[in-house]
């Protein structure tokens, strides 16, 4: 079936009881009852996981192969004359400790049950479909979507040989482990030039879809994270013996950064957010007074100069602290998604009678990494209580199969328009 000569066929429809299957198959894999799923990227785990997706990529059809960052791809050879073009479909199946099943999970079944559906159904599209696993989306080692920036040549020199804790391994360590070399990462790097676009379908991860009664969200950008590691540093010495007088405890010299932060942010922009979320103390012993405090903050915003403003006043304090020291983790800026493709998800949504709405994305996705060069969308389905990131993540089956149709719809319509 040629869709170019078929403006008018109808969507195919994808099997709802086996995109739920899978989705269940692929939530065992690090799940522990009480504790969620635990699957950090290249974690035994994980690659059950991933050994898991290459065989239903194999027994789909696709042709597959797993790139210089470990990025599994799995390819629906298109009818394309001439250059290759390429949709790519997908998003990432390493999860954080104690999180959910459906974060990133969601997107790779999904992408793969819409090659599985257009294979079966004969449709000949113009250009190759890939679905991709993006590795250690969730910053696992040290400042998250690598493979995806990996693949757009995003990764700054140097990166994967740090890692974001002392003596954890680092990503190029892990790369060894699967018998990929470090030094040729660069391999990974795709001409951006042949992506007809990039679509990931996700869950919310936040309760606006479910709280308004909404079954879609088509993203209209994704926020800027900005990461900074602030070490403070005292003198270690006796709890016991040591006049409070005489002290120069490091975690008191830091703790006013913890409530200024949230000010900052504040008077800054009521859309944005800051978190500390991690604090390390040395040498972390009851009866230590601590020598050292080192915590991150994270800032995210759709506004980069919001961000750049509430860091010149982080930096600022650092400044005026005895002791106090700031290095970048990670600055990524906002991105705005393609118009076109908004507006496609919005359409297809309402062909299939769902509730959709416009709406920015406040946690970062793999689909970042390509969208300042490559037309994106992505496809929000709601989860239960806005929860995610945690044991109690859920969605319906109802709702990942709406999102998977619309995506197979999105799919369809821009092959139409090739």
């Amino acid at each position: 079936m040629n869709l170019e000569n078929n403006q008018s066929q109808e969507v195919p429809r994808i099997d709802k009881e086996r995109l739920w299957h899978d989705l269940m198959e692929v939530g065992k894999f690090g799940f522990q009852e009480g504790w969620g799923v635990t699957r950090p990227a290249f974690s035994d785990a994980d690659i059950e996981a991933r050994n898991w997706l290459l065989e239903r990529m194999n027994a789909a059809g696709l042709e597959i192969r797993i790139d210089a960052a470990a990025n599994v791809i799995g390819a629906l050879r298109g009818a394309t004359a001439g250059p290759p073009k390429i949709l790519a479909v997908g998003s990432h199946l390493d999860a954080v400790p104690r999180g959910g099943r459906f974060d990133g999970a969601l997107g790779v079944v999904a992408a793969l049950e819409c090659a599985r559906v257009l294979r079966e159904n004969g449709v000949g599209l113009p250009w190759d479909l890939e679905v991709i696993d993006f590795s250690d989306e969730e910053a696992a080692y040290n400042t998250g979507t690598v493979g995806s920036r990996a693949m757009t040549g995003k990764l700054t020199d140097g990166e994967i040989f740090k890692s974001r804790k002392k003596g954890q391994a680092t990503f190029a360590e892990k790369l060894h482990g699967l018998n990929k070399d470090p030094d040729r990462i660069a391999e990974a790097v795709r001409d951006l030039n042949v992506f007809r676009a990039v679509l990931e379908i996700h869950i919310e991860q936040g309760n606006r879809l479910e709280t308004e009664n909404l079954q879609i969200g088509s993203v209209t950008g994704i926020v800027g994270i900005y990461r900074y590691i602030v070490t403070v540093r005292g003198i270690p010495g006796h709890a016991g013996t040591t006049p409070m007088r005489l002290r120069d405890d490091a975690l008191i010299k830091a703790a006013p950064a913890f409530t200024l932060l949230p000010e900052w942010v504040r008077d800054q922009n009521p859309d944005m957010v800051g978190t500390i979320g991690q604090m390390a103390l040395e040498p972390g012993a009851v009866n230590v007074i601590p020598g050292e405090c080192e915590f991150v903050v994270e800032l995210r915003s759709m506004e980069i100069r919001d961000m750049a403003a509430v860091r010149d006043r982080l930096s600022a304090w650092v400044q005026e602290t005895p002791g106090a020291s700031i290095r970048t983790i990670l600055e990524k800026d906002s991105v705005s998604l393609a118009e076109p493709l908004i507006d496609t998800i919005v359409r297809v949504s309402e062909k299939e009678g769902l509730r959709c709405i416009r709406m920015p994305s406040g946690a970062g996705h793999d689909t970042q990494s390509f969208a300042p060069e490559v037309p994106c969308g992505m496809i929000f389905v709601p989860c239960r209580n806005g929860r995610s990131h945690c044991p109690e993540e859920w969605i319906e089956p109802e709702q990942a199969a709406a999102g998977c149709q619309v995506m197979l719809g999105t799919i369809i319509e821009l092959a139409k328009k090739a």
